[in-house]
């Protein structure tokens, strides 16, 4: 069903299979499969990516799917995914009438100081969603103290490095379908030591 190997970022991707006449996704597909995978993974700490795929045709309220297309997940906690692929597998398989879930594999990402988001990044401060066309530089602030309470859940630790500043330099995307997130895309650029880049690159879907 997968394999990985051992480098620093990895990613699951979830490849699936429409009918050839095309299956229609309304824009709530995207929060449905974060629910199902916070409730199987039991945290928040992941992010996926919106359907990606050259056979799609966006409409303003959701997408139509043809074929093949592949949604990604990334995390740093592993163990989560690992320890609970085959109710994962299960529960997606059977999660969209006219669609299956051929296979779940992984792929490792160097991290990348600049690239795309393939997955949208977020920051939250006491349960607010900030906003990054409002705010970047505190955006990019509390998205630094998100990433070093998450490297603490990792190892135990702070880094003794915490220099961290996100910028998204063009092609910014905003989306607000999951209650709890405002997430941003675009081509980003990130200056930061490398504790927390390797963190936000496996926080976040990046190529």
């Amino acid at each position: 069903m997968m394999g990985c190997d051992e480098k620093v970022a990895k990613y699951f991707t979830f490849h699936f299979w429409a009918r050839e006449d095309g299956v229609f996704l309304p824009s709530s597909y995207y929060s449905k499969v974060y629910e199902v995978l916070k409730s199987l993974l039991a945290t928040e700490q992941f992010t996926i990516s919106p359907i990606k795929t050259k056979n799609k045709k966006e409409v303003e309220d959701g997408v139509w799917v043809f074929e093949d297309f592949r949604i990604y997940l990334a995390t740093p906690f592993l163990e989560f995914v690992t320890q609970n692929i085959l109710k994962i597998y299960e529960s997606l398989n059977g999660l969209f009438e006219g669609i299956y879930l051929k296979k779940i594999s992984c792929r490792s990402q160097q991290p990348k100081a600049s690239g795309n988001l393939i997955s949208g990044v977020f920051a939250q401060k006491d349960g607010v969603c900030l906003e990054y066309d409002r705010q970047p530089e505190i955006f990019s602030e509390v998205l630094r103290r998100q990433l070093l309470n998450i490297y603490c859940q990792r190892f135990g630790v702070y880094p003794e490095d915490q220099r961290f500043f996100f910028v998204i330099k063009d092609g910014l995307k905003k989306q607000h379908l999951i209650k709890s997130r405002i997430e941003y895309f675009g081509r980003y650029e990130i200056f930061a030591s490398g504790d927390l880049l390797d963190m936000f690159c496996q926080m976040f879907c990046v190529k």
